[in-house]
């Protein structure tokens, strides 16, 4: 964590409570001129080929690769978080990112030939061409410091737009180090130090082409609201209340311990964690007393604060004081540093706050359902909808889960692992935001399309002034001609019209 001092930050190690390191911060009315300096470096960076563009990526990848140890000490200094999680959950969805954005990118932004099946177009040629924006602010939160704003920046600069990156003041290490493996590999990549303020002075800034921000709701609609006021498109990744479903025919073990990884890796923080989970007919028993047995094994990470540690034990006893039992955890232990037991809370009362306000914490509930209908009912009653899991040996039965489940992602036999695959789309709905990341749509998403079209100017076009009778009335037979369903019904279309389909056609003969 971060402890804000004037004119800097303080990088206080969560799990000792020791000194890190100070980072200096960018006074908000500074914010503007970075903005501006990265708009002008764009501008060439936009020309550059597809071709250099990747090199970029590829030389970046060998960087992160020479440099993971030190990329891991980074992270887990400022967020305490387990060596194996620094790696997994930071350094490989960066690289895959690297390596999918080389391969790809060049194809899926080449321009497009555009096809005219319309017989009164055919003279005509097109194309679709994939234009930067401009200037990406990439607004990123504090646990997967790195991961997160390394991977929005990397398909940000594929798409030929610069970066202004705004690190969470409780992990600014990490956000400057992954500006400063880009900007030193040639990339247009500025980076503003600092709280809330200095967000909103870059959403505010002139010159911005889009903002992409991940964090909570709360945050989302501010950062939202201001970037509107300019029409400055976002893309939101905000929180989630992720639901996972163990259907009857599941593999109990596998689900156990999915379930174990899904709620407790990086103590919870994890905006696709696993927070609720529905157990179908006789599984729950034995379920809830493998996954408690397991869970009181565990060794986390700490949480990121005091104020985030003190959050989830709030409802945690709101919950308690409800009528909610804890079968392992709901305790602070007598160690330094902001550690939270692994909890397990079963016969939670639907009006416990737990229910529906993100724990963002090591936290889970676990509830008995009678059937698949129920689960998936319970599993949407809430205003997330970023991903779910369904557990089952059945993949039919699975699908037909994934198809009426509210969220973005919906995993097999499995939760939340996609973030580090990059052709999967990644974003959610409702109250967990709009917009995507990652895969060919987030990378569109951070382009502009233009449509060009060449013609040779030969051809006369027949719908020009002027304008008459018989003109209204080819158009309205070629309406049939052109769009009825059917050749026979287009034939008779064209032959009721057939006169002024005909003087046209003469008038207009090239």
């Amino acid at each position: 964590m971060a402890v804000a001092a004037t004119g800097e930050l303080r990088v206080v190690n969560p799990a000792t409570l020791e000194l890190v390191g100070t980072v200096a911060t960018t006074d908000p009315a500074a914010v503007q001129e970075v903005v501006t300096e990265a708009k002008l470096a764009q501008e060439a960076w936009g020309e550059t080929p597809l071709d250099d563009r990747r090199a970029l990526l590829v030389r970046v990848a060998e960087t992160v690769l020479e440099r993971a140890d030190e990329i891991a000490d980074t992270v887990i200094a400022e967020t305490g978080k387990p060596r194996v999680e620094a790696f997994t959950t930071e350094l490989f969805p960066a690289l895959d990112a690297l390596v999918w954005l080389a391969k790809q990118a060049p194809k899926l932004l080449a321009p497009e030939r555009i096809g005219y099946p319309q017989l009164h177009l055919k003279h005509k040629r097109a194309s679709l061409f994939y234009e930067p924006i401009g200037v990406v602010g990439v607004i990123a939160p504090w646990n997967f410091p790195f991961a997160i704003p390394f991977t929005q920046t990397a398909y940000a600069l594929a798409a030929g737009n610069a970066v202004v990156l705004k690190p969470s003041e409780l992990t600014p290490l990490s956000g400057a180090l992954v500006a400063e493996i880009f900007a030193t590999a040639g990339a247009p990549v500025r980076v503003a130090q600092g709280d809330g303020a200095v967000g909103e002075a870059l959403v505010k800034a002139r010159g911005l082409g889009k903002v992409l921000f991940t964090g909570s709701a709360e945050v989302g609609r501010l950062v939202a609201a201001n970037a509107g006021q300019r029409l400055v498109p976002v893309t939101l990744e905000l929180g989630g209340k992720d639901p996972m479903i163990v259907l009857d025919d599941a593999d109990l073990a596998r689900a156990v311990d999915g379930a174990l990884w899904g709620s407790f890796m990086n103590c919870g923080q994890v905006c696709s964690g696993v927070e609720r989970i529905y157990v179908q007919g006789a599984l729950y028993e034995p379920f809830v007393e493998e996954l408690s047995r397991k869970a009181r094994e565990l060794e986390l990470g700490p949480l990121i604060s005091k104020e985030q540690r003190d959050r989830v034990a709030g409802l945690v006893e709101d919950a308690v004081e409800r009528g909610a039992r804890a079968l392992v955890g709901a305790r602070s232990p007598e160690r330094a540093g902001w550690f939270y037991d692994p909890t397990v809370l079963v016969d939670v009362p639907h009006d416990a706050r737990i229910e529906h306000d993100e724990t963002f914490g090591p936290v889970v509930t676990v509830s008995r359902v009678a059937d698949d209908a129920q689960a998936i009912r319970a599993a949407n009653d809430t205003a997330f909808g970023l991903g779910a899991s369904v557990w089952t040996r059945n993949p039919d039965r699975a699908q037909r889960a994934a198809h009426r489940l509210r969220a973005g992602t919906v995993w097999h036999n499995d939760h939340a692992y996609s973030y580090a695959s990059s052709q999967a789309a990644w974003g959610g709905r409702g109250e967990s935001g709009f917009g995507r990341t990652h895969s060919k749509h987030g990378l569109y998403d951070l382009t502009s399309p233009k449509f060009a079209d060449h013609d040779s100017g030969r051809v006369p076009v027949p719908w020009w002034f002027p304008y008459d009778a018989q003109a209204a009335a080819a158009f309205r037979g070629a309406l049939g001609a052109l769009y009825a369903d059917g050749l026979p019904a287009r034939a008779r279309a064209a032959w009721r019209e057939r006169r002024a389909l005909f003087a046209l056609a003469k008038r207009y003969r090239p």
